[in-house]
């Protein structure tokens, strides 16, 4: 058997336990996945995380395994499965730590990243409302709207999209055969006719909840920006912000009533730099404010912050302790206001 080394990541990407973190630690080990896919489950045991229950599910299921009809299976689906060694997989994946090696795509992806539009799956009226204003913003703007599928604003903000007449690209914690959640399969179908669905999970992979976070470094890796509309204190949004803030890109949050457990979420993120919006054309307009700081060989503190960086990003940027620019930033809010 020979396969090409995009037949290998597919084949790869297709056993439980495999993730782009420990397909990593095996072509490093072996010097190649043609080696390590042959190797025995011994030998598999020297990968650094690769342990027994791996390595056995490895040995029983690589037999039965093949790239070629994985691609049938797609192209069946009316998708396309695209690898790290393609040239149509999209550049600005690559940004993150440990790109998808393996991607399903159901649609057209944009040649430039969007902006992720995410929050609560259990939003309020207002949440709906915001993300539905937003979303057609962007829309409006020719901008696509990134998300994840889910129930709440997830859903308001691909749905108002596409009534807008936008692109918009929907990140899957699912295959897509067994699309989650089911109810917006049509939705889905939609998405997929005027923007494109996402998701690297093979035609083996269930639908479990370990899913959802490697979604999100998807949609945030697949973004220029991050808007968390509405979330609680432990929403899954929020890792997507994670993800941006660790892509140095930009995380905005609309505020909102500070009793409100679906603001908690967002409340923090701003309190951790995250910019604070209240309007659509903000998302935009903040990328004109910082290219002309960015043009700048050695922007103040003062010319970032009022560019609408957070403090966190100042930080990175001037190479100084988050200490010291809250402190400073505190005096320079304290001195404007004599001044008014």
């Amino acid at each position: 058997m020979s396969w090409t080394q995009r037949q290998y990541l597919i084949a790869f990407n297709m056993m439980p336990g495999i993730g782009g973190r420990r397909l990593l630690a095996i072509k490093e080990h072996f010097g190649g996945l043609d080696r390590a896919w042959h190797a025995s489950q011994d030998k598999l045991l020297e990968v650094p995380g690769i342990g027994p229950k791996t390595a056995d599910l490895f040995g029983s299921l690589r037999s039965s395994i093949s790239p070629a009809k994985e691609e049938k299976w797609a192209e069946a689906l009316g998708a396309r499965i695209l690898t790290l060694h393609d040239d149509s997989y999209p550049q600005y994946l690559k940004r993150l730590a440990v790109p998808p090696p393996v991607l399903y795509v159901r649609g057209q992806l944009p040649l430039e990243p969007g902006i992720a539009v995410v929050g609560t799956r259990k939003p309020s009226r207002i949440g709906i409302a915001q993300a539905k204003q937003f979303s057609s913003y962007l829309a409006a703007k020719a901008v696509p709207v990134i998300s994840g599928l889910a129930r709440g604003i997830d859903y308001a903000s691909h749905a108002e999209t596409l009534e807008s007449g936008g692109v918009t690209i929907a990140v899957l914690g699912s295959n897509l055969a067994k699309l989650y959640p089911p109810e917006h399969r049509v939705l889905a179908q939609a998405i997929g006719e005027k923007g494109a669905l996402v998701t690297e999970f093979s035609s083996r992979c269930p639908t479990v909840p370990g899913n959802f976070p490697r979604r999100n470094r998807i949609i945030a890796g697949l973004s220029k920006g991050v808007l968390v509309v509405q979330a609680g204190r432990n929403s899954g949004a929020l890792h997507t912000a994670d993800w941006a803030l660790d892509l140095g890109i930009d995380v905005w949050a609309i505020p909102g009533e500070i009793s409100d457990p679906l603001r908690h979420g967002t409340h923090g993120l701003i309190k951790q730099g995250a910019a604070l919006v209240t309007d659509p054309e903000e998302l935009l307009s903040k990328d004109t404010s910082r290219a002309k700081v960015g043009s700048s060989a050695n922007p103040s503190l003062a010319e970032l912050y009022d560019a609408g960086y957070g403090p966190n990003e100042i930080a990175a940027t001037l190479a100084r302790s988050i200490k010291e620019v809250l402190a400073e930033i505190s005096l320079l809010q304290v001195e404007r206001g004599l001044r008014m």
